[in-house]
């Protein structure tokens, strides 16, 4: 068996140590072009969201039996094509769900309470204390769009700080959302009522740009949204719009539609400009213990496919 590992900074080597007796395993990062002229060499693939597994780079996979992708999104991989073809497609879901919940919790924070801005004014030598004014998550509501792992370990956080939760979701456990305290409603009525908007729905065609000009319209104008599921879910140039006139308080993004961004990016060039737009590089499920959660829970899978062969 050949295995090949394009993401190393997320497979520890004492995990895919385990993996040495079924083959021989390459660990190297590889642009989709340097991919494309050997992954027909391959019997499995272990990766992240760098690269897209479409379907003309399936296509080239002649001996491929397995992608592993250590997140919970599968949205980088052509999953139809790969069913088609044999290819079984391996993800991590909840494995990095405490880490997620953790970091949109942080992005609330930082930016009801003005933190990044505070921290730039005072790196400047100066005491701007009354400018910074920030506001308290007590008593507040907050909307969870999707209500799986992480939409409902936010909940619970949410809990704590004293919060009414509002949730949308077409396919949620009621029962768990009961036990959390959470209010199921419907999405409308969510946009209106929340104070913060936290976004952790799957991305998909249906869903692509859910948040727009429509839902802008619907917030309050003291809303904050916050975004660590995927870019494709909020339509950007209606976010940019949105905060430029006031329609929203502020938003954070942990997501973008274009990951690496390039350097014209529209809504990198209004942070630079502005005090409410924060954004972060796709950090939310990027921890040592979720990364290392990952990437061990992926591997055992391989291992089963590969016993089978």
């Amino acid at each position: 068996m050949k295995i090949l590992v394009t993401a190393p900074d997320y497979y520890p080597k004492e995990i895919l140590s385990e993996l040495e007796p079924f083959g021989h395993v390459d660990s190297k990062k590889l642009s989709r072009e340097e991919l494309m002229k050997i992954i027909g060499n391959y019997d499995a693939i272990l990766a992240r969201i760098e690269i897209k597994f479409d379907r003309e780079l399936l296509e080239k996979a002649d001996n491929l039996k397995a992608i592993a992708t250590a997140t919970t999104g599968t949205d980088h991989i052509d999953l139809e094509y790969a069913k088609e073809r044999g290819i079984k497609v391996i993800s991590a879901p909840g494995a990095n769900a405490i880490a997620t919940a953790e970091h949109t919790f942080g992005m609330i924070l930082s930016l009801v309470r003005n933190i990044p801005w505070g921290f730039e004014s005072i790196k400047n030598f100066e005491y701007k204390r009354s400018e910074f004014l920030g506001s308290e998550l007590n008593g507040k509501t907050i909307g969870i769009i999707g209500f799986g792992r992480i939409g409902c370990q936010v909940g619970r956080y949410a809990k704590t700080f004293g919060m009414k939760i509002l949730t949308y979701d077409p396919y949620i456990n009621e029962n768990l959302a009961r036990d959390i305290g959470a209010e199921i409603v419907p999405l409308d009525k969510l946009l209106k009522d929340s104070d913060i908007i936290s976004i952790h729905a799957f991305a998909s065609p249906e869903n692509e740009n859910m948040i727009s000009n429509e839902q802008f319209s619907k917030m309050k104008k003291t809303a904050f949204l916050i975004n660590v599921s995927r870019g494709s879910l909020v339509d950007e140039d209606a976010l940019i719009d949105a905060l430029k006139t006031n329609k929203i308080q502020g938003a954070a993004l942990d997501v973008l539609k274009e990951e690496p961004p390039s350097r014209s990016n529209n809504l990198i060039d209004y942070a630079k400009r502005s005090n409410n737009l924060i954004i972060t590089p796709h950090l939310g499920g990027s921890t040592k213990e979720s990364v290392y959660n990952a990437a061990k829970e992926v591997v055992q899978k391989v291992k089963e496919i590969l016993i089978k062969q």
